[in-house]
């Protein structure tokens, strides 16, 4: 119907109050625990959404309201990413709500918070007071409410809490700090715990017994940059209890974030700390495994960067980088070349906007690379992916340039299987994780190989 007859139609038989969909469990777990990454699905909801504001006596039957408190639970998911028209921003700008009522029970300044709610965070209507609002109807949208500012007073406190090892001076590193400040990135929901240890067992494919001993018992781990914490406890589980992990990161609001989901799943090996890289050597702490994933390539000098991770990495020691590819991020570095963009500096609304606009162009284009991308379904996400405030790119020549300058053995790619029997059948007497020069074969034959980003082992030679 939303192909065919347009989104509206659509949405105006979702809101039917006995629409099978609003009541299908699946579906609404989905949106709880997840975030939309089917462009249609989202046009849909985007629509529904409007419907509901523009027609308010529609939050007034129970199996509209009760879905539209799942769509609000998606909305915080995705960070409210989803379009909205002038015609919405201007209802939304004139619904005022009595939070007193609200908070005693009143229903029609539930049904107003509830609208507002679907295109704003909680915390900007009511802010993060101790006020109690456990007589919040409807009842659904009381249990979200009560959830999300307990989550927020969590982080506050854990941001409090979070020791500094170094000061943030640089001016790019200031810059980057204050994008993730405002956009946690990414805002992980859940992880796929490894077994404890099996880091050996990963690690196989890029060195040898003798070189992991290193992780093998007590060890200390340091992951560069770890933003929201999801790769810091990956690690932690993955490396086993026996090892020390230190989470560092520019950005306070980012660490906490990932200490308040560290001690939602018990994670007791792992500790969070304040610093910038280029810093590191005010420490004098030296790591045996240092990961630095998405983070050198938002320097305003990557070299100098990864020069001070191998400063504390331990002879003998492994390290995993991760860096953007020229050659795949082509059609993301050509959008600073469209009219319009709207730059590094865009608010949330033209982020919004010009969101839409790509959508709108993705069908049949070379954008569709952006729309396949789940950071395109966030707003951090996106502003991640298209809208950074610095980014450089990297070849594979260049990368091994830097690794013959710092004396460190390249030891492989993190790539999914199919990409490694590919490249084991284009040269097959090479040795297990390849050569440099052979995977930048590779990847002009195959620009798409790195589309993440280059992920890869090196090891720093012991003494």
């Amino acid at each position: 119907c939303g192909r065919t007859a347009g989104w509206d139609e659509a949405a105006a038989l979702l809101a039917r109050k006995d629409a099978r969909l609003l009541r299908d469990r699946l579906f609404r777990a989905a949106l709880t625990y997840g975030v939309v990454a089917d462009i249609e699905i989202e046009l849909l909801l985007t629509a529904f959404r409007r419907r509901v504001l523009m027609t308010p006596e529609l939050s007034r039957v129970r199996s509209v309201y009760e879905f539209a408190c799942v769509l609000i639970r998606q909305c915080l998911n995705n960070e409210f990413v989803f379009f909205a028209d002038d015609a919405e921003r201007s209802r939304i700008a004139n619904i005022k709500v009595d939070i007193d009522a609200m908070a005693d029970g009143d229903a029609a300044a539930g049904g107003s918070f509830m609208l507002l709610s679907l295109y704003r965070p909680f915390r900007e209507t009511v802010g993060q007071g101790a006020r109690a609002f456990d007589k919040v109807k409807p009842k659904a949208l009381r249990a979200l409410l009560i959830e999300d500012l307990n989550v927020c007073r969590m982080e506050a406190a854990h941001a409090k809490a979070l020791p500094r090892l170094t000061v943030v001076t640089d001016d790019t590193s200031r810059l980057v700090a204050g994008q993730y400040a405002a956009d946690l990135y990414p805002r992980w929901l859940s992880l796929d715990s490894p077994q404890p240890g099996s880091a050996i067992e990963r690690l196989g494919a890029h060195f040898s017994e003798d070189e992991l001993s290193v992780i093998d018992g007590p060890c200390e781990v340091l992951i560069a940059g770890a933003g929201t914490g999801r790769q810091a406890v990956h690690a932690a589980f993955e490396f086993g209890p026996e090892a020390r992990v230190l989470a560092m990161d520019l950005s306070a609001a980012s660490l906490a974030y990932g200490a308040r989901m560290a001690e939602l799943l018990g994670t007791g090996n792992l500790r969070f700390a304040v610093g910038d890289i280029l810093r590191l050597d005010e420490t004098k702490d030296d790591f045996d495994v240092i990961e630095c994933v998405g983070v050198l390539h938002h320097m305003a000098d990557p070299g100098e960067g990864w020069r001070a991770l191998i400063r504390r990495l331990r002879p003998g020691g492994l390290m995993l980088i991760g860096l953007y590819s020229a050659l795949s991020r082509q059609v993301i570095q050509s959008l600073s070349e469209d009219p319009d963009w709207p730059g590094p500096e865009a608010d949330d609304d033209a982020l919004r906007a010009y969101r839409r606009t790509l959508t709108d162009r993705a069908a049949g284009s070379d954008q569709t690379i952006l729309t396949d991308s789940p950071d395109f379904f966030t707003k951090s996400g996106f502003r991640d992916l298209a809208l950074h405030v610095s980014e450089r790119l990297f070849t594979i020549p260049g990368i091994g340039d830097i690794l013959r300058a710092e004396g460190l053995e390249f030891r492989g790619f993190s790539l999914s299987d199919d990409s490694q029997r590919s490249y084991a059948e284009m040269f097959p007497d090479d040795p297990p994780w390849g050569t440099l020069e052979h995977w930048w074969t590779f990847e002009q034959k195959n620009p798409r190989t790195f589309a993440g980003m280059y992920q890869f082992w090196c090891r720093r030679p012991a003494a």
